[in-house]
Order: C-alpha cells, then sequence, then structure tokens
C-alpha cells in the first residue's frame, strides 16, 4: 500500500534497536526481535517461528527474481536493504519508537523510503505476501524512480509478491494453484464475486482509479488482474517494462504515456481483458490464455466460415465481428483429448457428462461474444457465454466479436491435445 511518502521522521536503527529492547523489558514481555538477510530487516513481535523467521530468506529470494524480471542488472541492489516492522501488537512499536506518529491508519501495510510496516494476518501465506508487496514498493523507489501511479505501484507489487513457496524455494509472481494454497488472500474472490454481478471495470477504469489509501482489498484485486494480462502478452510487458523506468510520476502523464507505448488497440487491449476475466481464477495459464488478434476482425458478410479449436488454448478468435441481432447457426466436429493420466480421455464437441465445469459438461464446444468496447463506460457489459456442442443457434445480444474454445478448467490446458472443427453459417 504505497498512497504517499513520508519524509520527515526516521529514527536511526540503533536507537530504535535500543528502545525496543526497553520495551521488552519494561512490559516483561519478550523484546522485539530483530532477523537479519541481506536484502530486508525484518524487526518483529512475534515469536519464533519457521515462517516468522524465514521472512528476511523470502525478501532474499524475491529480490534477484524481481531485477530479472525488470531487467535490471543483477547485482545492482548491493547497496539496497529495507526495514519491515511485522506487528501483533502495534502498540508496542508505538512505545519503542518504531511506528511514526505520522503513519496513516492503514489495514495492511505501509511503505515509506526504505521501511515498511506490515500488520500481521491470519495466515503465514497472506503476511508473507505483504511483506514482499512492501518491499516491492520499496524496490520500485530505489530501482524506478518512484511507484507510478496507483493502478501501476498496486498492480506491480500485487504481481510481485504473490508467490509460491517460501525461503530459497520461493517463486514470483505466481498464479496461486488453489484457494487453500494462499489463504486469506482473497483476490478471485473478489474478482468471481464481480462476475457474477456483471460488474467488470473497464481496463481503462482500473488504469484511472485515484490514488486512495484502500481499505477494501478490491482495488488490489483489479490492479493486479489488470498488471498479469499485460505481462501475458510479449508486447504489453515491453511496454510496462520501459514505463517502470518513469515511476517518479504518479500523475495522469504516466498512464497516458504507458498506453501510447501498446502496440495494438484499444479494442483489442479490452477484448483480451474482457476474455481473461471470463476464467480468471485459481491455478490459471497465461500462456496458454493468451488471445491471439493481431488486428480488430471484420464484419461478418454472412458467409459460411470454419474455424479450428485447439483443445489446449483458451479462447480463439473466429475472425469475424457480428452485428446485434445476428442468428448464427454454429456446428462442431472432432475428436480430442482432455488430460492424459491414466490414459488420454477422448472427448467430442458435446462434452462429457461424467465431469462438468462452471455447470457444463467438461470439453463442450462453448462461444463467446464479447460486446465492442465501451470506452465511456467504467462498467463493461457481460461476455456472452454460449454452448454450442454439436450444434447451437446463437443470438447476438449486443454487437460483439465471435471466440470459441473447448470448455475446461483453466488450470488444465497443458495436457490437453487435439482439435475441433467450428463451421458458422446464416440461420
Amino acid at each position: 500500500m504505497k498512497p504517499s511518502t513520508i519524509s520527515t521522521y526516521r529514527l536511526s536503527w540503533t536507537a530504535g534497536l535500543w528502545l525496543s529492547l526497553f520495551c521488552g523489558a519494561a512490559h516483561a514481555e519478550p523484546a522485539l526481535r530483530s532477523l537479519e538477510g541481506r536484502f530486508a530487516t525484518v524487526v518483529t513481535d512475534l515469536p519464533a517461528a519457521a515462517a516468522v523467521d524465514g521472512l528476511p530468506a523470502d525478501v532474499d529470494a524475491a529480490v534477484p527474481q524481481w531485477l530479472r524480471f525488470w531487467q535490471r542488472q543483477p547485482n545492482s541492489a548491493a547497496d539496497w536493504k529495507m526495514t519491515i516492522y511485522v506487528m501483533q501488537d502495534r502498540a508496542r512499536f508505538e512505545e519503542a519508537g518504531l511506528f511514526p506518529p505520522r503513519l496513516p491508519d492503514f489495514p495492511y501495510g505501509f511503505q515509506s523510503g526504505r521501511e515498511a510496516w506490515v500488520l500481521v494476518q491470519p495466515s503465514d501465506y497472506y503476511t508473507r505476501h505483504l511483506v514482499l508487496h512492501e518491499a516491492f514498493h520499496g524496490f520500485a523507489e530505489r530501482f524506478f524512480g518512484g511507484t507510478g501511479p496507483q493502478w501501476f505501484a498496486e498492480g506491480t507489487a500485487e504481481m510481485m509478491a504473490t508467490h509460491r513457496g517460501s525461503g530459497p524455494a520461493l517463486r514470483v509472481p505466481s498464479i496461486p494453484a488453489t484457494r487453500q494454497a494462499v489463504p486469506y488472500w482473497g483476490r478471485f474472490r473478489v474478482i468471481a464475486a464481480r462476475r457474477e454481478e456483471a460488474r467488470i471495470p473497464s481496463f481503462a477504469a482500473v488504469l484511472d482509479q485515484p490514488t486512495a489509501l484502500h481499505r477494501s482489498v478490491e482495488p488490489y484485486a483489479w490492479s493486479w488482474a489488470a498488471v498479469v494480462m499485460l505481462t501475458m502478452y510479449p508486447e504489453y510487458r515491453e511496454a510496462l517494462i520501459e514505463i517502470s523506468d518513469l515511476g517518479a510520476d504518479r500523475s495522469e502523464r504516466f498512464t497516458r504515456g504507458f498506453r501510447e507505448r501498446l502496440p495494438a488497440g484499444e479494442g483489442i487491449l479490452q477484448a483480451r481483458w474482457q476474455l481473461l476475466l471470463v476464467d480468471f481464477d485459481y491455478g490459471y495459464d497465461t500462456a496458454r490464455g493468451r488471445v491471439r488478434l493481431d488486428q480488430p476482425p471484420a464484419e461478418w458478410d454472412g458467409d459460411a466460415r470454419t474455424v479450428e479449436v485447439a483443445a489446449d488454448r483458451g479462447w480463439q478468435a473466429a475472425g469475424v465481428r457480428v452485428r446485434k441481432g445476428t442468428h448464427l447457426r454454429v456446428t462442431a466436429e472432432g475428436r480430442y483429448s482432455l488430460g492424459d493420466q491414466p490414459r488420454p480421455w477422448t472427448c467430442e464437441p458435446q462434452g462429457v457428462t461424467v465431469r462438468y465445469h462452471r455447470g457444463r459438461p467438461l470439453g463442450m464446444i462453448l462461444a463467446a461474444l464479447v460486446p465492442e468496447s465501451q470506452t465511456a463506460s467504467t462498467v463493461l457489459p457481460p461476455v456472452q457465454v454460449e454452448a454450442v456442442g454439436r450444434e447451437a443457434t446463437v443470438v447476438a445480444q449486443q454487437d460483439s466479436w465471435l471466440f470459441f474454445r473447448v470448455g475446461d478448467d483453466p488450470s488444465q490446458l497443458a495436457d490437453n491435445s487435439g482439435l475441433a472443427t467450428v463451421r458458422i453459417q446464416s440461420r
């Protein structure tokens, strides 16, 4: 969490340590502990435990990965180190002079310069996540010159903190594999709720969100999802890395400059954003979820059209734009495999009813009609997802771009194989 920079209050580390030791003795409680790492000193009132004592090693493992991702020199962080206060009882840090009175009232964490304060969360994972999140804000100030506007600051910090493993085995960034792996983290829960309510924000709305100290995780969820999508596509990722050098600018100029660097048009970006959020969930395969779309599709002329749909990829463009009210006769054929253990599970366009995903038979051919971008709206009309199976009549509810896929859990695409052939005709 990084809404502003505090620049006037700082205790020397030596003085703070003596005060913390005194405070611990005065209350007949264990002294605040100082845990040393290469890139972080963690000061905490938590008792010794593997997850707590390993926090400096977590930051140490993350920093080289951050340097590689953002294309900085491997040894460029040699002179950089954070002090991170991990607090169960904030009052103890206040009494020790380690919690400046000018800090805002934050629910999760806060960073200023090379110091950060993190409130202990209900799970080891979430506490570690916040330590990494606030440490990355400090990293951004050191290597980007600042954290940039809200979407960039929180989206990049969320992505670079969302991890798997711990200590030397920690890996970032990572899409959480299961809910159980990231207790109390909650970003996918927010996204799923808004998807059900048909209240998905436009990509532009996420980029234009105002700088604020949020008490809800929702702005962080959308900022994270936006940055994840940008890193899925090499052309967007390159623009994101380029703009990071302008982190000192937190104004709209930063976002405007970023948009100018994007090689594809707003319509393509918006379609990719909407299709990501149709499926975005635990274990999402970012490589196989990329939507291959070089240019906006041409309006459909009504002639029959055939599209090959790969079972091991997410949404795939039919290459046509259809008008509201258009009736499409869609047919599908082919045999493909879902998974290969204990043996390949052969499937046809109607799917297999022994397993379901989101209420539809696994492997069923699905169509998605993505409403054309409405740049003036901050909330997007929902994507129209239709079951096709072997044959269906699909009526476009809005002017839309057409896509198909084999219905499957987005985390289970890698071991699929084969193709379906989908044909669209006028009804």
